[in-house]
């Protein structure tokens, strides 16, 4: 009963701690009424207690659909009940909930103990600009932001507030934001905001890196589904304002959903819009998915999908990421609090959710033990904000900060993590795609949680790649060599007869200890009943003979029916259709399995038929009543021994459609699943491919065929082999191999750093080398030239070690071990590695490479031999052709393929083409170290370590412009400074704030005659032009509509004879920091101004402005400047490179860029001793000596540009 609930959930409210500054919740004289009294906060005390009464007006409304009305007493302030006129969001409420949320409103209005007085109306919505509350659906009382409807959050405990508590929407409030955010910056990360962050309201933060410079191989970003020029993004909801990392920390786990939540996306630029926003914290149930139980999931594309330009999407592992950083984060924070590295207060945090909270005395020294960074990865993975926080004055940390470290930690290591429980795994296997521990549980959630691939969008893009790893899985099967099993999914498999059954028919897995099973006996792993039925083949019906009392199935159930007459042994495979005339049950049309030893040719045709039989197979005209037998799918896999899970895999998989007719039923049924092709693939069977395809952690990607995207990767020298491009080992594994190649290199002198091999496995190996990668663990052909990799020098020689023929040249009949329905019909397997070229170093170099090192090699390339149905596959495979752009070999040491033809491979394809000094993900960019003046979070790692330069701005590519406020929200608004009171209390000294206008810059008064410039241009580019007249036209809009003060650059454009030379002064740089050195310098010289002067080559906006300071002179590096000025007065920064520079840069952007850098550590200071203005020689000769120490590219053109008619000019 409504009346009821809401009795209940008040009185629930008053046994329990109340938010801060409310007490004495009583119940009112109406029904549907209550009151409380509110005595403000700690920081922001009531000289005497107001009292609130809230009323439902329809109480049978209640918790559903009803609202609230408040009322304060007659004597309450003014503001009190303007703010609770203002108050919004009480739709659906529960009591607790209305309460917290009067509260909070209340507390933010009050004037506090700093002297904030009640915030003005210019920066409060007025009435108008809210939504209405009915037409608000984003956050009612079923949102997961406020913890389901009807079930009231408990509140935190009251007690006294901690350093990190800051008055909301106040000074200190505001200020603290700035400071956290600007630490995000300063760490290399960009900061975006959406909603009312500064005025303590709902809104959300974002924290992005491009995915670049993560130091993640370009094999991973395909099998991850990202791409370098996206951004990874941390989008942190605040619903009730932003909370300090103490003010989380001070919250239970119960109340800590109500205040925040986290979202883990990609996109093209670094922060979603609002809709976007609200879109990936909106929840719905997935009730028709890939899997048996109902899952949520956001309304934002899926990390497979192509969402619109820049759109926002989920990565891969979004859904695991997103739990992660909700349930333990905090907590974790508080383990770090007491000293604990993230590993051990991860590992804590687990052990205490296992074992229960034990006292800080048994916390185990390992916990407290630091973690060694990975070398492998950029500083900016490694970081730590804790650390680095770590003996400063003050306990705050930045919240925003520390999350993303923690998300960088789990994103970029994710392989070293199990994706349900988040345990760091104990496997030395190194793998590409993150999966689960070994733990059935954990296996359980990833396939039913959605956690794992799509399996429905690996079939449509690349079916080929899904054929070959189920050929691989069915050939492990049949040899015995699977190690891992899909324990833990809860499989429910038709009976297995060791002996009897087809699969042993097939000759292909024999138990030499097991008898066949006489009729009627089952067993002792298949303990399922056998039903004696009439089947009617014409109808798809059965009948009972001897009727059970009652019905054994159930519609939707599958049962393995097998026919006494015909064909012995033909088993069919089939699905319930209906029950409700039991003794008769009707069934979906089955699917026909038969040993091949006794069947024609004619009847295996359809036997194996691929799509949807339309009738029932049966060998010849029989009665409408044929006598057959039935069992059901109710064996439990688990309980299977080793052998016979073999035997269930196989026949699980013989009863699959072929993969192009998975494909063909989702192209027609878009956007479908497999899931509902019910009457083809039993929920087993598709388990058993879900597992296949998520257990897979190599990253294999179609080079022929349709739907290949990458045929320009195709290599020449094996005519009639099938190629995929192939990739295994950690993320890092990629960064480790070209730092040996690095090495060797250099230690060696190579002209050719690197040469290529074969490997060759039978293919029941194959299973398994995709997921453990390549070692030397395993002994099959014995080790007669020592222990390591074994590689051939042509690919007929390693053929010899790739095992037997599954199918004949011209047949069309499945041979031992090979899948049945698969279309490329596989023969053999081999594998071509890229090794480091060093031969007299490996174990033995002849007549095999046997390579010790496994960080010395990289798989590249796998070939697979096959006899494809599809013709036109088979006339492509036949097809020679060569890479227009080869990749130089070692012409000593270049392996043969099929025939002994010399291989050629496509340099697109091979990272360690592009040079030793140079890595792939910092787009060719030499390896230097740098000196030490560089801010750390640009700091390059040398000598074959991570290179990964951030720029100050825009992260070292300025492809996505910062948005203008969320550049102003990174600026400290000016303080207004008051002095100590004196003993007279009316009388204060105030001193005069720093108003928003407030600039000793004058517009105009440059005066161009006394600039030493550059020669005026003589070249024009008609596009150049344009963009360049764009560009001056958005200026010119932004000047105008912009307070100067507020802008701090300023260019003259009346005065702007050539659009390929500007002339721009920064100036008002107290407003960005009063503290600066570059300010005080500037006011003992009384300049108002920085002049630069900015010229653009012809081929702009495709190579970066030039951009030096003319006057006045800094001080050099060495002299103990910066900003960013070299000496010379250009600008050092890779944004204005061809490194760093993006053709979609807006020049407003980038002059914010450089006053920026001007305004960062190390700090800029004026050369006081010089008075003269720099000349245009020396500013082009410094610009050119900071790209070659940094290993930047210089522009095209630029000497053109710098010098005009030449370098004496």
């Amino acid at each position: 009963m409504p009346r009821r609930q809401f009795i209940k959930d008040l009185q629930k409210t008053q046994s329990e701690a109340l938010p801060l500054g409310v007490h004495d919740v009583e119940q009112g004289e109406d029904d549907g009424q209550f009151t409380f009294t509110f005595s403000g906060t700690p920081a922001a005390p009531f000289l005497e207690a107001v009292k609130i009464t809230a009323l439902v007006p329809d109480l049978d409304e209640y918790p559903k659909n009803h609202t609230y009305m408040l009322f304060s007493s007659d004597d309450a302030p003014q503001y009190i009940g303007a703010a609770l006129n203002d108050v919004r969001g009480m739709s659906r409420k529960s009591v607790f909930e209305l309460i917290d949320i009067v509260s909070a409103r209340l507390a933010r209005v009050t004037p506090d103990k700093d002297g904030d007085t009640e915030m003005p109306d210019s920066q409060t919505l007025d009435e108008d600009q809210l939504e209405d509350e009915d037409e608000d659906d984003i956050y009612d009382s079923d949102h997961e932001a406020f913890g389901g409807m009807g079930d009231p959050v408990p509140p935190t405990r009251q007690g006294p507030t901690t350093a990190g508590k800051v008055s909301a929407a106040g000074g200190a409030f505001r200020r603290r934001i700035r400071s956290d955010l600007r630490a995000a910056k300063q760490s290399g990360f960009k900061v975006g905001q959406l909603g009312l962050l500064l005025d303590g309201l709902n809104c959300y933060l974002t924290i992005s890196i491009r995915a670049s410079k993560l130091g993640i191989s370009g094999a991973a970003m395909q099998a991850w589904q990202i791409r370098p020029n996206e951004y990874l993004i941390l989008i942190i909801q605040y619903p009730n304002g932003y909370k300090t990392a103490e003010e989380l920390q001070d919250l239970d786990s119960l109340r800590l959903a109500p205040n925040i939540g986290f979202r883990v996306c990609a996109s093209k630029r670094y922060k979603p819009t609002l809709q976007e926003a609200i879109k990936a914290f909106t929840v719905i149930q997935k009730t028709e998915g890939r899997d048996s139980l109902a899952a949520s999931t956001n309304s934002i594309p899926a990390p497979e999908a192509e969402p619109e330009e820049g759109g926002l999407r989920e990565t891969f592992i979004s859904k695991p990421l997103n739990g992660l950083l909700q349930e333990r984060l905090v907590q974790i924070l508080r383990y770090r609090g007491v000293g604990m590295g993230w590993q051990g207060a991860e590992e804590w945090f687990l052990e205490v959710a296992s074992n229960g909270p034990s006292g800080a005395d048994q916390v185990p020294d390992a916990c407290f033990e630091p973690e060694p960074p990975n070398e492998a990865l950029p500083p900016i993975v490694n970081d730590d904000h804790y650390l680095a926080r770590a003996g400063k004055h003050g306990l705050e940390r930045s919240f925003p900060l520390l999350a993303m470290q923690f998300l960088l930690r789990h994103f970029v290591r994710c392989t070293d993590f199990c994706l349900v429980c988040h345990r760091k795994l104990t496997t030395e296997v190194e793998a590409i795609k993150p999966y689960v521990c070994d733990q059935p549980l954990c296996l359980y959630q990833y396939m039913t949680l959605g956690f794992g691939p799509s399996i429905e969008h690996e079939i449509l893009a690349q079916p080929y790649v899904v054929d070959l790893l189920i050929s691989f899985c069915y050939a492990s099967a049949t040899g015995g060599k699977l190690k891992d099993y899909p324990d833990g999914l809860a499989l429910m498999i038709p009976p297995i007869n060791p002996a009897g059954s087809a699969a042993a028919a097939h000759g292909y897995y024999s138990q030499p200890n097991t008898a066949p099973l006489q009729q009627g006996q089952n067993s002792a792993s298949a303990d399922c009943n056998v039903y004696d039925v009439g089947f009617d083949k014409d109808r798809l019906e059965l009948i009972f003979f001897e009727k059970p009392a009652q019905c054994p199935v159930r519609r939707g159930s599958w049962i393995l029916l097998r026919t006494q007459s015909g064909l012995e042994g033909l088993e069919m495979h089939c699905r319930v259709a209906d029950v409700n005339y039991y003794p008769t049950i009707t069934l979906d049309p089955p699917i026909a399995l038969a040993p091949l030893a006794s069947v024609p040719d004619n009847v295996l045709a359809k036997a194996s038929s691929t799509g949807t039989p339309k009738k029932a197979i049966t060998p010849a005209p029989t009665p409408n009543w044929a006598t057959a037998s039935f069992q059901i799918y109710q064996q439990d896999f688990e309980e299977l021994s080793k052998s016979e899970k073999c035997l269930a895999i196989c026949k699980l998989l013989d009863t699959l459609p072929t993969v192009k007719a998975m494909q063909e039923y989702l192209a027609k049924k878009r956007p479908s699943d497999l899931k509902s092709w019910v009457e083809r693939i039993s929920p087993a069977a598709l388990s058993l491919l879900r597992w296949i395809i998520a257990s897979n952690r190599a990253c294999i990607m179609q080079v022929d065929g349709d739907g290949a995207s990458q045929t320009q990767d195709r290599m020449s020298g094996m005519n009639g082999y099938m190629q995929f491009r192939f990739a295994m080992g950690a993320p890092d594994k990629e960064q480790r191999f070209m730092t040996e190649v690095r090495k060797t290199t250099t230690r060696l002198t190579l002209a050719h750093p690197t040469i290529f091999a074969w490997h060759g496995s039978p293919l029941p190996n194959w299973h398994m080398i995709i997921r453990e990668g390549l070692h030397y663990q395993n002994t099959d052909h014995g080790r007669a030239y020592g222990h390591g990799v074994y590689h051939a020098k042509d690919a007929m020689t390693s053929l010899g070690y790739a095992g037997r023929q599954y199918y004949p040249i011209d047949g069309n009949r499945a041979g031992q071990g090979a899948w049945p329905q698969s279309v490329l019909r596989i023969s053999s397997a081999l594998a071509l590695n890229e090794i480091v070229n060093a031969p007299e170093e490996f174990v033995s170099c002849n007549p095999f490479y046997v390579v010790q090192h496994l960080d010395w090699i990289q798989t590249r390339y796998l070939f697979v031999q096959c006899v494809p149905l599809d013709e036109r596959l088979k006339g492509c495979l036949d097809r020679e052709s060569s890479p227009t752009s080869a990749h130089p070999q070692d012409p000593k040491r270049t392996p043969s393929g099929i025939s002994n033809k010399k291989i050629v491979i496509p340099a697109s394809a091979i990272k360690s083409g592009r040079g030793t000094g140079e890595d792939s993900s910092s787009g060719g960019r030499k390896l230097t170290k740098v000196s030490k003046w560089q801010s750390p979070f640009k700091r390059l790692k040398g000598s074959g370590g991570f290179s990964d330069p951030i720029a100050i701005e825009d992260d070292g590519s300025a492809s996505d412009t910062t948005d203008t406020e969320d550049v102003e929200l990174l600026i400290e608004e000016p303080e207004i400074l008051v002095d100590e009171p004196r003993n007279d209390s009316s009388a204060t000294s105030v001193m005069k704030p720093l108003e928003a206008n407030d600039t000793d810059f004058i517009p105009g008064t440059l005066d161009y005659k006394t600039l030493p410039l550059m020669p005026t241009p003589t070249y024009a580019i008609s596009n150049t032009t344009k963009r360049l007249l764009k560009e001056l036209q958005n200026l010119q809009t932004v000047q105008q509509t912009t307070p100067t003060s507020s802008l701090g650059w300023s260019l003259d454009i009346p005065k702007t004879e050539n659009v390929y030379q500007w002339l721009v002064q920064l100036h008002s740089f107290h407003l960005l920091n009063p503290t600066l050195p570059l300010v005080t310098d500037m006011r003992k010289t009384k300049l108002h101004s920085i002049v630069l002067e900015i010229r653009f080559n012809k081929d702009f906006p495709y190579t970066p402005p030039y951009i030096r300071v003319v006057r006045p002179r800094f001080q050099t590096f060495a002299q103990g400047g910066g900003g960013h000025i070299v000496a010379g007065g250009a600008m050092c920064m890779e944004l204005l490179t061809n490194s760093g520079w993006s053709s979609v840069s807006s020049m407003e952007s980038v002059l914010m860029q450089v006053r920026l850098a001007i305004a960062s550590e190390p700090f800029a200071r004026l050369d006081l001793r010089s008075k003269g203005d720099y000349g245009t020689g020396e500013a082009a000769e410094g610009y050119m000596r900071a790209c070659r120490a940094h290993g930047w590219v210089v522009p095209e053109g630029f000497a053109e540009m710098a010098y005009g008619m030449g370098k004496g000019a």
